[in-house]
C-alpha cells in the first residue's frame, strides 16, 4: 500500500459547551488525526449528539485549532440553496487558510425531513437535488458565473468570492445506493460510505457490513467505467457509523483493518464522547496502531 492514509475524527457530541468540542479537536490533532468532521444535521436527527450548525462550528474551530482539514459529513442537498452552500465553502476556506472539504449527500434522515416540512420527499428527488447542487457548486467554486433557469434551485448571474484552494476545495460525496453512487462517480473527489451500515434499523455485524461495502465499491467502479473515469481517481472514505469500535481495542483495529483491506484510504471515527473507557481505546489506537499503519502505507 503506497497511498497516503487519512484519519479523521468527528468530535461528538456537537453540543454545548463549545469549549469541550475545541478540547476534543485539539487532542485529536495531538494524537495525529488529519481531519475534523462535523455533522450537518438538525438536533432532531441525533438527539444529544448534534445541536450546533456545522458551518458556524467549523468557522469557529478553524480559528481555535490549526492544522487539520475541516469537513461537513455531510451537508444534505435539500437544506440550502447551492449559492449559499458555495458561499459557506469559500468563506470557510478563507477563514481556515485553505483547509475546507465540502461533504455533501442526498440526505433523508426522517427527523431532519420532518423538521423542515419535507416529510415524504422521495429518494429519487433527494438524489436529483444532490446532482444539481453539486453541478452548480462545482462551477461556482471554480469561479464561473452561473445561470440556471430550471431545476430545484434556479439562479441568475450567480458568482462568489473564489476560495483559496485551486481549482476548488475537494468535494466528498456520501452515497450508499445505486443512484447516489452514480452521482459520486461523476462529481466526487472523495466517495464516502457508512461502512455498509443502514441509517436506521438493525446494525449489521462486520461481516455483513463488509458484504454491503463491497457491493457499493462494485457499483462505484462500474459507474466510473460507464462514464470513462478512472475509479482510482476517487479516494474511498469510510465513516465508522454504528461500527461498535469502542467495544475493545481489538474491535477498533478489526474494523480499521477490514476497511483498509478493501481499499479505503480515508477513515472517519466518532469520538467516544463522555465514555472514558472508549477514550482510552481511542488513545491507544492513536498512539500504538496509527503510527504503524502510516508506516506500512508508505512502504
Amino acid at each position: 500500500m503506497s497511498e497516503q492514509l487519512r484519519f479523521g475524527i468527528m468530535p461528538v457530541p456537537l453540543t454545548a459547551p463549545f469549549d469541550a468540542i475545541v478540547a476534543k479537536s485539539l487532542r485529536a490533532v495531538e494524537l495525529g488525526f488529519d481531519g475534523l468532521w462535523f455533522a450537518d444535521e438538525t438536533p432532531m436527527a441525533y438527539p444529544g449528539e448534534t445541536a450546533m450548525d456545522a458551518w458556524l462550528l467549523m468557522a469557529a474551530i478553524a480559528r481555535e485549532v490549526p492544522g487539520p482539514t475541516l469537513g461537513s459529513l455531510v451537508t444534505a442537498a435539500i437544506y440550502r440553496h447551492p449559492l449559499l452552500n458555495a458561499v459557506n465553502v469559500s468563506t470557510l476556506d478563507h477563514i481556515s487558510g485553505g483547509r475546507v472539504i465540502l461533504g455533501m449527500g442526498a440526505g433523508g434522515v426522517p427527523a431532519d425531513l420532518d423538521g423542515m416540512g419535507a416529510t415524504g420527499t422521495s429518494g429519487r428527488e433527494l438524489v436529483e437535488r444532490l446532482d444539481e447542487q453539486l453541478d452548480s457548486i462545482d462551477r461556482l467554486l471554480r469561479g464561473e458565473t452561473v445561470t440556471r433557469e430550471t431545476g430545484f434551485h434556479p439562479m441568475r448571474d450567480a458568482w462568489i468570492e473564489r476560495p483559496l484552494q485551486a481549482p476548488r476545495p475537494s468535494i466528498l460525496v456520501a452515497a450508499q445506493g445505486p443512484r447516489a453512487i452514480r452521482v459520486a462517480a461523476r462529481r466526487a473527489d472523495i466517495w464516502n460510505t457508512l461502512g455498509g451500515q443502514p441509517i436506521e434499523g438493525e446494525a449489521r455485524d462486520l461481516g455483513g457490513a463488509l458484504v454491503e461495502t463491497r457491493r457499493q465499491i462494485e457499483l462505484l467502479d462500474e459507474a466510473c467505467e460507464e462514464i470513462g473515469r478512472d475509479p482510482a481517481s476517487i479516494r474511498r472514505s469510510g465513516f465508522a457509523f454504528r461500527a461498535g469500535l469502542y467495544r475493545s481495542i481489538d474491535a477498533f483495529e478489526e474494523w480499521v483493518g477490514a476497511m483498509l483491506e478493501v481499499g479505503f484510504t480515508d477513515l472517519v471515527i466518532d469520538h467516544p464522547g463522555h465514555d472514558t473507557a472508549g477514550e482510552a481505546i481511542l488513545e491507544r489506537f492513536a498512539t500504538d496502531t496509527l503510527p504503524r499503519l502510516r508506516t506500512a502505507a508508505t512502504a
